[in-house]
């Protein structure tokens, strides 16, 4: 199966900086039976700046990066954090 990986920068609220981005960066691999499901964010040790944490997800399917950041912005990694804009960027 063919796998999709999505990139957002994820901001802080205006005037704030990303709490997370304040955190050494990670990666996940929650990939089983034959479904991927990664989950990389790059914090200021990596993106030089703690306005915003880049995260890339990678499913099965565009549909499925999207749903999984929503759900990583209300519960998951930024459940704690004050986020802004949230701006999806180029594979890099």
């Amino acid at each position: 199966m063919a796998k999709v990986t999505r990139i957002w920068r994820v901001y802080g609220v205006q005037g704030h900086r990303q709490k997370e981005a304040f955190n050494a960066s990670y990666r996940w691999d929650f990939s089983e039976g034959g479904h991927t499901r990664i989950i990389e964010v790059c914090n200021a040790d990596i993106t030089g700046t703690h306005d915003y944490s880049l995260v890339a997800i990678t499913r099965d399917s565009a549909q499925e990066c999207a749903d999984e950041l929503d759900g990583q912005i209300t519960d998951g990694i930024f459940e704690n954090s004050r986020v802004g804009n949230i701006v999806e960027v180029e594979a890099i």
